[in-house]
């Protein structure tokens, strides 16, 4: 069933991806499902991606092209997600990047998937296709076993990558990409959206050919010690950004992963220590019977 009713926005942003841009916008003019509007954003690329990406704009008016530079928006992924969310106009969203490919019934599949079971989110999945060492289906750790929900996804029962779901666009822009973190982004992002999420669903079906690149953001910070003080912060900024809606087990799993991504650099412990001291003592039971006066005359003693 593919009657093209509902108009679907994928949102790519891109960096200096001229050599690779071409075959991901190739696999989206091949799908089966026409009815849709890509909406790149382009973060300050120095290469030739915005010749290349003009090109297919003019050939294909689905195409449409914004620059990061021409809002007031932080480089990084996350503010060219953002952009995209505010300038698409489609029924539902599909967030993607500028190097992976789509199997020509990705858009059918989930359209079909979401539409026909009145879901707010449609996940599927993905594999590497150019990693001679996994050409196997990422690791879903847990996603078919357990109720997808935002207590299963803070506390990592369960897992997916940021092109896989689908999403209900006037739910999707309901929450914002934090422009602030350059890892662990998507956590982020899933870990609030959850909390508007009522009717979801897990389709075990491969979608999408991810593309094993060493030159990524998250393949090189994974050789060093900034991805623990990048994830650190995500983890603070998500306990801190849905602390009034997640349960406690919730909270707990997010401070029990700052302290452990802290301490591998202990001076990011050390500049947020009164917040996350009190924070512990708070969700582990240990602040009853302690008043004001106290607590504050506890969080100078820590700094």
């Amino acid at each position: 069933m593919n009657n093209f009713s509902h108009l679907l926005s994928i949102i790519i942003p891109t960096y200096n991806r001229a050599d690779l841009i071409g075959e991901t916008l190739d696999s989206i003019i091949a799908q089966t499902y026409a009815n849709w509007e890509c909406i790149i954003v382009d973060d300050g690329s120095t290469e030739n991606n915005i010749n290349i990406i003009d090109e297919y704009c003019a050939k294909d008016p689905r195409f449409k092209l914004f620059e990061r530079k021409k809002y007031n928006k932080p480089k990084g992924a996350n503010a060219c997600r953002n952009i995209g969310l505010e300038q698409c106009v489609g029924d539902y969203v599909i967030f993607f990047d500028s190097d992976d490919i789509m199997y020509n019934n990705h858009l059918e599949v989930k359209i079909n998937a979401i539409t026909l079971g009145d879901f707010d989110m449609v996940i599927c999945k993905s594999k590497y296709f150019n990693n001679p060492k996994n050409t196997n289906p990422i690791n879903y750790r847990g996603l078919f076993d357990f109720e997808i929900n935002p207590e299963n996804y803070i506390t990592q029962k369960i897992n997916w990558i940021t092109f896989d779901p689908i999403i209900k666009s006037s739910i999707a822009k309901q929450t914002l990409f934090n422009e602030n973190l350059q890892a662990n982004q998507e956590y982020n992002y899933f870990s609030k959206l959850l909390f508007n999420v009522r009717k979801v669903k897990a389709i075990d079906i491969v979608l999408t050919d991810r593309r094993f690149d060493e030159r990524s953001i998250q393949g090189s910070l994974a050789r060093t010690n900034a991805y623990n003080d990048r994830a650190f912060h995500s983890f603070l900024q998500t306990y801190m950004e849905v602390y009034k809606l997640a349960n406690k087990s919730s909270r707990q799993f997010l401070l029990n992963k700052i302290i452990e991504t802290g301490y591998k650099n202990f001076n990011l412990i050390k500049g947020n220590k009164p917040f996350i001291y009190v924070n512990l003592l708070k969700e582990f039971g240990l602040l009853k019977g302690m008043n004001k006066i106290r607590i504050l005359e506890f969080t100078k003693l820590i700094k």
